[in-house]
């Protein structure tokens, strides 16, 4: 009787130990599980941004690759008109010509310190 309780007894530690042992495993799986998903978000928006750059660049592309793109680049920086055009040149700030105004004659009336004060007491 006493070999058959040792038995059992032995029995049920080691399916405790496994259970144990078993039981950090899962911890350890569901950690992972959790740092995979949090890693699977960042990636899914990383994604989603590198698409959205992606049909930015793709519709830049088409714009470049457009007829109205290379006009605009003839007109504005290539300085190139069409026929019927009238072209306009703006001139720098360095060749502008000054002209001088009529200068205005300034009178100054001197003035006298006491009659300053006469003025400001008595006035008229």
């Amino acid at each position: 009787m006493k070999k058959i309780l040792k038995d059992k007894r032995v029995i049920v530690v080691v399916l405790v130990i496994i259970l144990v042992f078993l039981l950090i495993n899962f911890n350890q799986r569901m950690v992972l599980l959790s740092r995979l998903r949090k890693q699977e978000k960042q990636l899914e928006q990383e994604y989603s941004q590198l698409e959205a750059t992606r049909t930015a660049l793709k519709a830049a592309l088409t714009f470049a690759e457009s007829n109205q793109a290379v006009e605009e680049w003839a007109r504005e920086e290539g300085s190139m008109v069409q026929e019927g055009d009238i072209p306009i040149v703006l001139l720098s700030p360095s060749d502008l010509v000054v002209t001088e105004s009529a200068r205005q004659e300034v009178i100054i009336d001197e003035v006298s310190n006491w009659e300053v004060w006469q003025e400001l007491f008595f006035g008229d």
